[in-house]
Order: structure tokens, then C-alpha cells, then sequence
């Protein structure tokens, strides 16, 4: 495999958190950090080793030792800095929400397919090993009576609401808010594992800034209904379960599951479910996974598995905008 050079858009904990993924994999360089700091950007450049750093976004986008950039800026700057990028003949991988209205979605896409390079929204927790092992125990259920699935965790930033301040996860202008943050989690794991839904109930909570600090989204299928709970105001001890007639799955968590059990619906025994340790980075497998796709872009297989990513994603997206 070709050793793929990464530039990053962002300073924050997760691009920290993909780099490390990125390096670890020993699928990437990392030849360039940008930041609209100088100094944030010499910081990264320095702790993480990079060649380069930038803080002018047009030499980033120029630079011809660039071929994959990870952008993890503001929400509502991801689509149009991945168009750029896309433009420029790079690669793009983009922290979720890929895009903030889904109106943008199609044109996102058809452009990658125009340049021939890779577009993807780094939904991580879909390509780890143990979501793929539930993944499959829940397609053998032979017959579904729902499910609930929960992520809600208060934000320190909260606080900064409370001081009357709009911090970017928690600002219309940035795109922020519980759906776009960790409501697009929940709404990735129900359309894995279920399918598109025939239709989406929703009920936000909204806050002080205008965006949702916590909702609920019924997802409505021919059988049976998925209840979604998500939220940045408050903490949730919920955990994640999956209904049959004759037990139900239940898993400690949505990303990085460590934990799951069958419990029997008639005698309430609890059967465990054996899986993986945990990775020391959660982003090891989706750095993996975009670099197999990047480097044979031209075979068929890449091809349908950057398909199937793009099918899940568009459908993603069109309940997201339904929930919003």
C-alpha cells in the first residue's frame, strides 16, 4: 500500500485523536496541520511531527504533497471546505456531520465521483469490531420488536452557554446541537442495523442559543418503532437494547462497545457476548478502512464498498434533516 500524506483542518481532541489513528495504522505521513493560529498550528506541528504548518487555507489546499485531508473544523464549514478540497484532487475525510443541510449532500458526492477521489464522513463507531460483531448477531434475530438506542452526554460547553457565551457545537451560525453532534451516532447505528425507516417522529429540546440541546426521534418501520435519545445538555446511564420475543441484546454503549448481553426474556438470564478489547484508538479502524478504499479506488471492490458507505450516509442524512 501507498503510503498516504495527511493535512488536517482543526486542532482540537479528535484530530488529535485521528492522527494517532492515522500514524498508528502505518497507512499515513503526516505532512501538514493547518490551524487560523499560528500558534495553534506550530503547537500541532511540533507535538505530532508534521512537515508542515499552515495557517493560509488556500496553501494548504495548493500544496502537491498533500493527498488526503481530514477536516475537523466547525460543522457548518465541512461541506464547503471538502468541496475545496476535492477540487484541488485530494481526498476527503470529514468529522460528522459531513454536511449540515442534506440539500448539500448530492452535490458533495457528485463531485467526488467527477475528480475520482474519496469523500467519506468519519462515522467511526461503523467500523469497529465489536459494532460489526452486534451488526451481525442482530441480523440473525429472526424476528424484531424494536429497540432503543441512547447516547447523551453533558458538554462542558454547556457551561459556557449558561454564561450567556455560543461556543460552536452550541451555535445555529456553526451548524451545532445535540442532532448534528451525537444524535448522528444513534441515527448511523438504526439505519445500519434496521434499514431506512418508512417515517421519523421527532421531538427537540431547544436552548438559549437556538439548537437543540437534547431530543427524541421515533423512527417508524413496518414491524416495529426504534426510539433514539441523544443529548449535550444532560447525561444518559441508558443503556442500548434490541427487542425479540426471546430476549433482548442489550449493549453498554452505541461507539466503543465493550459490553453485551442476551437477556432471556421468560427467566431474565443474562448470557454475555463475547468480544474484542477495546482499541487504544477508537479511530484505528476507520483510519484503516479509508486508506484500503483510497489506495485501490480504481477496483471494483473499493468501489462498492465506497458505494455502500455513500448509500448509508445519504440516508443518514435525509433523517438528520427530518429530526432537524
Amino acid at each position: 500500500m501507498t503510503t498516504l500524506r495527511l493535512g488536517t483542518v482543526g486542532t482540537s481532541w479528535i484530530t488529535e485523536q485521528f492522527i494517532g489513528a492515522a500514524l498508528m495504522s502505518e497507512q499515513y505521513s503526516l505532512e501538514a496541520v493547518y490551524s487560523h493560529t499560528e500558534d495553534k498550528a506550530n503547537g500541532f506541528k511540533e507535538k505530532f511531527s508534521a512537515n508542515k504548518a499552515y495557517t493560509d487555507w488556500d496553501k494548504v489546499l495548493s500544496d502537491p504533497e498533500i493527498d488526503v485531508i481530514y477536516i475537523a473544523s466547525p460543522n457548518s464549514l465541512h461541506a464547503e471546505q471538502a468541496k475545496a478540497v476535492l477540487n484541488h484532487q485530494k481526498h476527503a475525510i470529514v468529522e460528522k456531520p459531513i454536511v449540515t443541510s442534506f440539500s448539500e449532500w448530492d452535490e458533495l458526492i457528485a463531485l467526488a465521483k467527477k475528480q475520482n477521489k474519496m469523500v467519506v464522513e468519519a462515522a467511526r463507531h461503523i467500523f469497529e469490531p465489536n459494532f460489526i460483531k452486534i451488526s451481525e448477531e442482530i441480523k440473525n434475530i429472526p424476528e424484531l420488536y424494536g429497540a432503543s438506542l441512547t447516547y447523551s452526554k453533558y458538554s462542558s460547553r454547556y457551561d459556557n452557554v449558561l454564561n450567556g457565551e455560543e461556543p460552536a457545537i452550541f451555535s445555529p451560525k456553526f451548524g451545532g446541537g445535540a442532532a448534528n453532534d451525537l444524535g448522528i451516532y444513534v441515527i448511523y447505528a438504526a439505519l445500519h442495523w434496521f434499514g431506512k425507516p418508512k417515517s421519523v417522529h421527532a421531538f427537540n429540546q431547544t436552548i438559549r442559543t437556538g439548537v437543540d440541546g437534547k431530543g427524541t426521534a421515533i423512527l417508524r418501520y413496518e414491524d416495529f418503532d426504534v426510539t433514539l435519545h441523544y443529548g449535550k445538555i444532560n447525561s444518559s446511564t441508558h443503556k442500548t437494547e434490541i427487542y425479540s420475543p426471546d430476549y433482548t441484546l442489550v449493549l453498554d454503549a452505541i461507539t466503543g462497545v465493550s459490553e453485551a448481553t442476551k437477556l432471556d426474556t421468560r427467566t431474565d438470564e443474562m448470557t454475555p457476548i463475547t468480544l474484542d478489547a477495546p482499541s487504544e484508538n477508537p479511530l484505528l479502524w476507520e483510519a484503516l478502512a479509508f486508506a484500503s478504499v483510497m489506495n485501490n479506488l480504481e477496483s471494483k471492490e473499493s468501489q462498492e464498498v465506497l458505494n455502500t458507505w455513500w448509500t448509508l450516509e445519504k440516508d443518514v442524512h435525509e433523517v438528520l434533516e427530518q429530526i432537524r
